[in-house]
């Protein structure tokens, strides 16, 4: 089987890469598609050099690390690197959407990119990849991060039935410090979860959405509407 993870910046998504792989039954890859995505969009991330440098771009240098020979895969995509990829190499894929209320993923993410677009953002993408999927009959499941970040035994429990799995406690701890998957890029992303030891080592869910500069007032607005629909056909 492979699980193939469609989230947004900011969405906890390394942290459940992180809890996947505590499984001995999955392998886990770090955003496979981003170079190809640096590539095909042009645009500027703090590691886009080393990215370029060190991940191949094309199609057909990517997809043969997409095999399951023993066990599981599990997949760590931003949804707006599918930008230029053909939908059908992901047909036969578990898909899932891990999704975050717009407020909140730019609080966070503008510590790294001044002025976020809804291309950084992911959910334009998230939705249209929610709607194919169903159109396709493709095995689709939405998650809510900061529901999972709140209850994550029951996240994740919803998670692995959905997969057709049973939950592993070991899923909700890890061992401080960077995994072998990471991409390069961890270095500019990644210090909270390397810092954590597991789940309960997040801070609680902040339940008050925060104010953001009205300069974002219209992003916001074009934003909720997506994250709304994707929340409320969530599984968690």
């Amino acid at each position: 089987m492979i699980v193939s993870l469609w989230s947004g910046p900011r969405n906890c998504s390394t942290a459940l890469m992180y809890s996947v792989a505590q499984r001995p039954d999955f392998r886990v890859l770090d955003e496979p598609l981003f170079a190809h995505f640096l590539q095909h969009t042009g645009v500027d991330r703090p590691s886009r050099e080393e990215v370029l440098a060190t991940m191949p771009t094309e199609r057909q240098d990517i997809l043969p690390a997409f095999r399951t020979d023993e066990g599981h895969l599990f997949l760590k995509h931003m949804a707006n690197h599918l930008e230029g990829w053909p939908y059908d190499d992901f047909a036969a894929h578990q898909h899932v959407i891990l999704t975050r209320h717009p407020r909140r993923v730019l609080k966070s993410y503008r510590a790294h990119i001044d002025q976020p677009t809804a291309l950084d953002l992911c959910y334009h993408h998230q939705h249209a990849w929610l709607k194919h999927c169903q159109e396709a009959g493709w095995p689709v499941a939405v998650l809510d991060s900061d529901r999972l970040v709140a209850n994550p035994e029951k996240s994740l429990t919803e998670l692995m039935q959905w997969l057709g799995l049973k939950f592993d406690p070991g899923m909700l701890s890890w061992a401080p410090g960077p995994r072998v998957e990471d991409g390069v890029w961890a270095k500019y992303w990644y210090h909270r979860v390397h810092a954590s030891t597991g789940w309960n080592s997040h801070a609680a869910v902040d339940r008050s959405l925060p104010e953001l500069e009205p300069q974002f007032n219209a992003l916001i607005e074009e934003l909720e509407p997506l994250y709304v629909t994707l929340s409320q056909q969530a599984i968690n």
